[in-house]
């Protein structure tokens, strides 16, 4: 593994015989705003291959641009994702392990108890802890495999997970009722504002495959308007449209036949950020699940439980969401059959003392 040392921007502009290779990775990888420890403000937005050349020392940063360009990650939100965890990691060894430089090795079983034990005490949420460390675990073992070196091992044992109860519907995805779902749309103010919850909507999307949707993607097959739209991990899917969804994609574009399929009022593509804006707002005004934001991901659930409400058999939501295991679509189906179940056992113990209490309540009716 040959050593690539951490280059200043300037440099990995221009990063020799590996320039469309880094370029590719730079841009796929995109830009973040990284938050100023001690402030907590945001700075200005940054490519986040650039920041990895800061924090990770040169044989990692190799390591990691390897990893993160290849198949092991496939999907575009998760190489950012796992990016952003990385130079979170690379803060952790400088603060605990005095690594001016975040390695494979730096962190230590020592320092995730620590880190983990911190984390319980901040009130973090299990999962987002579980996340985390599964990027060291990821990472240690695409790193045995590159290297060929079996010593290198996780420093994450499964004593360090958090033990997360997947019935407990605490940070559980809303659902919005059919009708919630009409409010929201409702409360659109433009055609431009009315396709993104429709659209995400309509085809159970995830927020980047639809902002990254575009328009000559959309096809006409046998007589039938498509969208041939890229899913998560590059996956091609063409999905028919309904007639009202491209009469309402038509108006929303307004004649125009390239470009980004979402646009804001301004005439701006829409990121993922955008919509969350929108949809937060839409949701306000909607009087839509007043204790959390409006997120993309509601409408895909949502979405997802309305097919299961009409019977749908769980292979054909699965694969309609695209999901690779069956188990994610049946977390939407549990939670909802969830509810229902307990409904039902609840109305039934009432048999059981509904002449006992009788004597009390008929005297809150009598005069």
């Amino acid at each position: 593994m040959s050593a690539v040392t951490a280059r200043p921007r300037a440099e990995l502009a221009a990063p020799g015989s590996a320039e469309e290779a880094f370029y590719w990775l730079r841009d796929t990888l995109g830009t973040v705003a990284p938050r100023d420890p001690r402030t907590r403000r945001l700075g200005p937005r940054r490519d986040r291959l650039e920041l990895l050349a800061e924090c990770l020392d040169r044989d990692t940063f190799l390591l990691v641009s390897s990893w993160l360009g290849s198949e092991a990650v496939p999907a575009v939100t998760s190489k950012r994702a796992y990016a952003d965890d990385l130079r979170l990691w690379a803060g952790v060894a400088r603060e605990l392990g005095g690594h001016e430089r975040l390695f494979v090795g730096a962190i230590t079983p020592g320092i995730i108890e620590t880190w983990t034990k911190t984390q319980k005490a901040q009130n973090k949420a299990g999962r987002t802890i579980n996340r985390r460390l599964s990027v060291l675990t990821a990472l240690s073992e695409y790193a045995r495999w590159k290297t060929k070196d079996e010593s290198v091992v996780s420093p994450v044992t499964k004593h360090d997970r958090i033990k997360v109860d997947p019935r407990d519907e605490t940070t559980a995805t809303p659902i919005l009722e059919v009708a919630e779902l009409q409010a929201v749309i409702n409360a659109a103010d433009t055609p431009q504002q009315a396709l993104v919850p429709v659209l995400i909507y309509t085809l159970a999307g995830r927020v980047t495959e639809c902002c990254t949707a575009e328009l000559h993607e959309l096809k006409t097959l046998n007589g039938e308007r498509v969208l041939d739209m890229r899913r998560k991990g590059g996956k091609g899917r063409v999905f028919p449209l309904p007639a009202r969804l491209g009469d309402l994609i038509d108006v929303a574009t307004q004649g125009r036949d390239s470009g980004p399929l979402l646009l804001n009022d301004e005439g701006q593509p829409m990121d993922r950020h955008a919509v969350d804006r929108l949809l937060t707002r839409l949701g306000r005004l909607a009087g839509v699940s007043p204790d959390r934001n409006l997120t993309p991901h509601v409408l895909r659930a949502s979405k997802l439980t309305h097919m299961h409400d009409a019977k749908t058999p769980v292979e054909e939501i699965q694969e309609f969401a695209d999901h690779a295991a069956i188990s994610t679509t049946l977390g939407y189906i549990r939670r909802r059959d969830g509810g229902a179940l307990k409904a039902k056992h609840a109305a039934a113990a009432v048999a059981v003392y509904d002449h006992l209490v009788d004597r009390f309540i008929s005297q809150r009716s009598a005069p």
